[in-house]
């Protein structure tokens, strides 16, 4: 059986996520999402998400995230 993520090309994963913030991260962005490569670190992972987060909310806003789907193989249409 083909695996569609997986078996696609590597270059310009998609990965969606919601950040939640505010007291006790009760509130939540609309979903976002990062383009990435597929062989990408963990850490590099978070820096993009985190870097989007802060286009967002702006740095200083304490937060954090939940991912919906990591490293799709083409954007997800909203």
């Amino acid at each position: 059986m083909r695996d569609f993520v997986l078996d696609a090309p590597h270059a310009n994963r998609h990965t969606y996520f919601v950040a939640h913030y505010g007291k006790e991260y009760q509130r939540q962005t609309a979903v976002l999402h990062v383009r990435h490569d597929f062989d990408d670190s963990i850490e590099t992972l978070h820096r993009l998400i985190r870097s989007r987060i802060n286009e967002v909310l702006g740095e200083d806003t304490p937060s954090c995230y939940h991912i919906l789907a990591l490293a799709a193989p083409e954007a997800i249409p909203v």
